[in-house]
């Protein structure tokens, strides 16, 4: 798409003028067909143009671009007319040449200014053949000023690489400002081998091969190692200040590939046994630096501040880039790197900043999707731009290597940079030793196993999918949990457990009643020193459990009873009490003693409201029980609207909790488990202050917790034979990713593809705007990928194949548009609206008035995460997207709102 809006140029003093409007003409596709050359000098104009081709429509178009008037008779012939002194009659005149020629192929290279000005320059550049020797990484950081912070980035992620047991090759291109070259010399090491050096020996071979640069190279360059990265510094000696000698452009001669430099250093590399090589190069649009950035095997990384011309004038590098280089299926992404802001002050600009940089790179440098495809979650992470904040102490920086690099690790650099440090490790080889057992476990297994073993996943995945059904008694301790039973090893627990719907409310509720007594339930969490030994006693629970369930849920309540003689309540008789005190117009002390009544008859207690309190008092004197709660929006089906119903939780909420706090240690304790926006309906003064007290109980999945969660889920199903529980319960970070490459694999396509990573694809695929992913969407999608990965036979590395997880998003949206909609009929309403819209409306981004919703309308989808405004247009998350069949009629816009949401998550 064309840069900027090509209009006639208001002075035209030199040929160089005229030379430049007929190259932004070229580049944007505005020659007619027959005009193959144009090429402007200080004594004319030369155009060639197609045989038969009356010359007359040359002149015709260059009066068009040029200007009424601008081509006037000269000579016999015709010349366009150069700007004089104004009021001066001019005699300043470009004659023009015009002969006929059909078209010649020249050789176009990588470098900003065009040897030639032919119809070409609409085009890309010839792409590369074929990827680096050895697969070789290389990545360049570019900014279009100086003092961004490129160089210390640069170093830094060099530093990181070589933390993480990669050997780098870090080459200083800056030949006019070299800045890791006086790190290095600073240092006090001895420099043998130079950026000059590499360019002289490239410039001398005579056969278009690099092999005296790449030997001696490798025979120097492992002299000037720090640390696991391997320093190329720009010269040899720095008392030398004039220009290089040598340009990275001076070879670019006919005999040699295109992308010799590229080529040359990654073969350097191979040698070597360096898998990534970082080059930092020269700021601005320098031929230093074109070579390098025009090929597009190239990771670019375009450092910035958000200072305006920082910004725009990166902003029209990519977009010149975009033009001459685009990335390709198998180019590694572009990334953009935001520095020098802070938090406080420049919040929103950073924000703006990061949604122009990823739009601009997403529209220009990125490939284009094939008809039908949507990979917008694939696209949408591996166009993340990176904040890295401002800090004092990085603005003087030290002189020598090891002491930029102690100042680098103290002041955690590389944490801002590792989304880039992850994807600048080569990937990992599944057959190495290193990996984790259960990956070597699953390639142990044949591959006719594969079909069954997927099946096993989807089958247990479908129990679990909804709490009600489920039977097993494994269950995955969570930060939650812990947390709960860490606050209450002594004293039993009087507390709300709050959690959206398909949080894992009624799973966990069941999950403790199948452990009897609080202890054990420990016991099974993990959390040692419990030494509270009361019974769990049920309540109220879910009324769409399974019967074999039920049945096991009335005998817990049996054993939790005040005596073997003593018959529990059952669950009909406690919700027909509540259901008959919702027709009543009860006081709050009523309600306290509608609620303590349900919890005394599901024990045996033989109380009525009347002697409720009392009777409790007696039995709470000598027992210990703790009651759980469950099931409540199954009798308050309508608490948006019905005061009653709101009264009714309400009290239970805070006055029946505060009567146990009340009696006399304490002796009973109460859960309750329920939807938070029910909570919100009922707590309307104190609200957020009632939440934050019960907070570090609430049923949230933060992605590592999700992570884990996935991997539980494979684990119990079988699917991951040689993969153990307490592997699963105690892996980290970088071990909890190498467990789960087995489930599916390392990227969304092979290791080696520029596809993006599958766990980072997973919890953006499944999470709201709101940056929540719940339990059920898990398990839905994994029944789902792993039923649609049976019949695909291409993929044996991994249970869940990357097409078959693409599929299931559509699947698990539309689950999550009915569990949402259940949870809250308001929500469902609104939802059904937009689902009902016609084809033509079902676009985003949306106004208003397109959906016809109201302010307040969306407001309530915006808090519930299904909508996020952007200015006056409004957006929506992948997770409801696919299930309300909404089209994306921008593609980088919606990448850059996705995008913009989470960085906003991460700045509050």
């Amino acid at each position: 798409m064309p840069d900027q809006e090509i209009t006639i140029p208001e002075r035209l003093y030199t040929w160089v003028d005229v030379d430049a409007h007929l190259e932004a003409l070229a580049a944007n596709k505005r020659w007619p067909r027959w005009l193959h050359e144009c090429d402007a000098f200080w004594d004319g104009l030369e155009m060639t143009i197609a045989p038969g081709e009356p010359p007359e429509h040359a002149l015709d178009w260059l009066s068009e671009n040029f200007g009424f008037g601008s081509i006037v008779a000269h000579e016999g012939g015709s010349a366009l007319q150069l700007d004089d002194v104004p009021g001066r009659s001019s005699t300043r005149l470009l004659p023009i040449r015009i002969s006929h020629r059909e078209p010649d192929t020249p050789r176009r290279e990588p470098r900003w200014r065009e040897r030639r000005i032919i119809q070409a320059l609409g085009q890309p550049l010839p792409p590369p053949q074929s990827a680096f020797s050895g697969n070789v990484r290389i990545a360049a950081l570019h900014s279009f000023k100086g003092g961004v912070g490129r160089t210390l980035h640069g170093v830094a992620l060099a530093d990181a690489l070589a933390q993480r047991g990669e050997r780098v090759l870090l080459v200083d291109a800056d030949l006019e400002a070299p800045g890791i070259t006086w790190m290095f010399a600073a240092q006090g090491r001895r420099v043998d081998f130079s950026y000059e050096d590499f360019l002289a020996l490239l410039h001398s071979s005579e056969d278009g091969r690099p092999h005296d640069a790449v030997t001696l190279g490798a025979a120097y360059l492992p002299n000037q190692a720090l640390d696991g990265v391997i320093v190329m510094p720009a010269r040899r000696s720095l008392l030398n200040i004039a220009p290089p000698r040598l340009e990275p452009t001076d070879l670019l001669t006919p005999d040699r590939s295109m992308y010799y430099l590229t080529e040359s250093l990654a073969e350097l590399a191979h040698q070597l046994g360096v898998r990534t090589v970082l080059i930092d190069l020269r700021a601005g649009s320098s031929e230093l630096a074109a070579p390098v950035l025009l090929d597009p095997r190239v990771q670019r990384v375009f450092v910035t501040t958000v200072s305006n011309q920082s910004l725009y004038g990166t902003i029209r590098t990519i977009r010149e880039l975009g033009r001459r280089a685009p990335s390709r299926a198998d180019d590694p992404a572009s990334v953009a790197v935001i520095t020098q802001f802070r938090e406080q002050g420049h919040r929103e600009l950073a924000l703006e900043a990061a949604a122009q940089l990823r739009n601009v790179i997403a529209e220009t440098l990125e490939p284009r999707l094939q008809d039908g495809e949507d990979r917008t979650v694939d696209s949408d992470l591996m166009l993340e731009p990176i904040f890295s904040v401002f800090q004092d102490r990085l603005l003087a920086l030290p002189p020598s290597w090891e002491e930029v690099i102690t100042l680098v690790r103290r002041q955690q650099l590389a944490e801002a940079l590792s989304p880039l440090v992850d994807e600048l490790i080569p990937p990992r080889e599944l057959a190495f030793a290193e990996e984790a057992h259960a990956t070597e476990s699953l390639l142990g297994t044949a591959e006719n196993d594969l079909p069954s073993l997927r099946e096993a996943l989807s089958d247990f995945a479908q129990r679990l999918a909804y709490a009600e059904t489920a039977n097993d008694t494994a269950f995955l301790p969570t930060e939650s949990l812990r947390n709960l039973l860490i606050s209450h090893r002594t004293e039993p627990p009087l507390c709300v457990v709050a959690g959206a719907k398909g949080s894992g409310k009624t799973f966990t509720q069941i999950q403790m009643c199948f452990r009897r007594t609080w202890k054990d339930y420990a016991r099974d969490v993990g959390v040692e020193n419990v030494t509270l030994d009361a019974p769990l006693a049920p309540v109220l629970v879910s009324k769409n459990l399974i019967t074999s369930t039920v049945d096991r849920i009335h005998e817990i309540q049996s054993n939790a009873s005040v005596s073997p003689e003593a018959e529990p309540a059952s669950q009909l008789k406690l919700r027909d009490l509540i259901t008959e005190a919702l027709r009543s117009q009860l006081s709050d002390l009523q309600w306290r003693r509608i609620w303590l009544t349900c919890m005394a008859q599901a024990v045996g207690i033989d109380a009525s409201p009347d002697d409720v309190e009392e009777k409790l008092a007696d039995f709470a004197r000598v027992n210990s029980r703790i009651f759980l709660i469950d099931g409540l929006e199954d009798l308050l089906q309508d608490f948006s609207r019905d005061d009653a119903q709101r009264r009714a939780l309400r009290v239970l909420l805070v006055d029946t909790l505060d009567w146990l706090r009340s009696l006399r240690g304490r002796p009973l304790g109460l859960v309750i488990f329920v939807r938070r926006d029910l909570v919100q309906a009922a707590i309307r003064q104190n609200y957020g202050q009632f939440f934050a007290r019960y907070s570090e109980y609430e049923l949230k999945w933060n992605p590592t917790e999700a992570l884990r969660l996935a991997l539980w889920v494979a684990q119990r199903s079988g699917a991951l034979p040689g993969l153990s529980s307490e592997e699963v319960a105690s892996a980290k970070d970088q071990a909890l990713s190498n467990l789960l490459l087995p489930l599916w694999g390392e990227k969304m396509g092979s290791p080696r593809s520029r596809e993006a990573r599958s766990e980072g694809w997973f919890l953006a695929a499944l999470s709201d705007f709101n940056g929540q992913i719940q339990a059920r969407d898990i398990v839905t999608f994994l029944k789902e990928s792993a039923a649609l990965s049976v019949p695909d036979h291409r993929w044996t590395d991994r249970l869940l194949v990357p097409a078959a997880m693409r599929k299931a998003l559509v699947q698990c949206s539309k689950a999550k548009i009915e569990a949402i909609s259940a949870e809250s009929p308001r929500v469902g309403d609104l939802l059904k609206r937009l689902d009902s819209l016609p084809a033509e409306h079902k676009r985003i981004p949306f106004s208003p008035e397109t959906v016809e919703l109201s302010n307040e309308e969306l407001e309530i989808l915006s808090a519930n995460g299904v909508v996020f405004r952007e200015e006056d247009q409004y957006w929506i998350p992948e997770i409801f997207r696919h299930g309300l069949s909404f089209k994306a009629t921008g593609r980088p816009k919606i990448l850059a709102i996705a995008n913009l949401v989470r960085q906003r998550n991460n700045l509050d």
